[in-house]
């Protein structure tokens, strides 16, 4: 039965596989900068999309694993959402660099989208099925400990548990965490507190990104 942490790391080296690859093939494409746009654009979403699926896989393989024990019958669906026009936008953005021969700096946009897109399904998959399983009470966030920003520290202090359908997994570019089902019968954290879930909202007013900055300011500064 492979653990939260396990998963994640699988993950991680999920991901910097296909960071690898994403440089290989920049360093594959030739002639002018607008024509190696092309040739990524052609080629980058259908090489995504293949870390997309196994992506989502590996979240649905530790969905089951950590149900076990949980009542009744569920069996995780792999979720993998279309995002074809953004993973585009994104090309177009990593693709900039290249009009100034800044391959250096591409490489390491072009490795933030693929990891960022490719971790995105993981994420989508655990939230997805917990909210169709009725065993389900909520999901967690596995961040990287330590080694996080204070705004992801935040987010997972506690173990919080996420119970409201409204709360969205909030990520950036370069977070590494993912999420994880929490069920009925099992280890229960305590809820997300207020400005837990005030973090995960989709938007926030001027008046609570102030007061989250003075939250992470006074309780979880670097």
């Amino acid at each position: 039965m492979v653990t939260a942490q396990e998963s994640k790391q699988l993950l991680t080296l999920l991901g910097d596989d296909a960071e690898d690859q994403v440089r290989w093939m920049l360093r594959r494409s030739s002639g002018s900068w607008e024509s190696r746009r092309l040739q990524l654009l052609d080629t980058l979403p259908d090489v995504l999309g293949f870390y997309s699926e196994g992506s989502s896989a590996l979240a649905a393989d530790f969905y089951d694993d950590a149900r076990v024990g949980a009542p009744g019958s569920y069996v995780a669906t792999p979720i993998v959402l279309d995002r074809t026009v953004k993973i585009r936008r994104g090309v177009a953005w990593a693709s900039e660099p290249l009009s100034i021969d800044d391959d250096e700096l591409a490489a390491a946009r072009f490795a933030q989208l693929m990891r960022t897109e490719m971790a995105r399904p993981y994420r989508d998959t655990i939230l997805t099925n917990q909210k169709q399983d009725p065993a389900a009470v909520g999901w967690t966030r596995i961040s990287r400990g330590g080694k996080s920003c204070s705004f992801c520290r935040m987010l997972a202090d506690r173990g919080a548990v996420y119970r409201k359908d409204t709360a969205t997994f909030a990520a950036h570019d370069d977070c590494l965490c993912t999420a994880a089902p929490v069920f009925k019968g099992g280890t229960v954290g305590p809820e997300a507190n207020t400005a837990q879930y005030m973090a995960s909202k989709r938007r926030r007013t001027p008046k609570e990104k102030a007061f989250l900055r003075d939250y992470l300011a006074g309780n979880y500064a670097d």
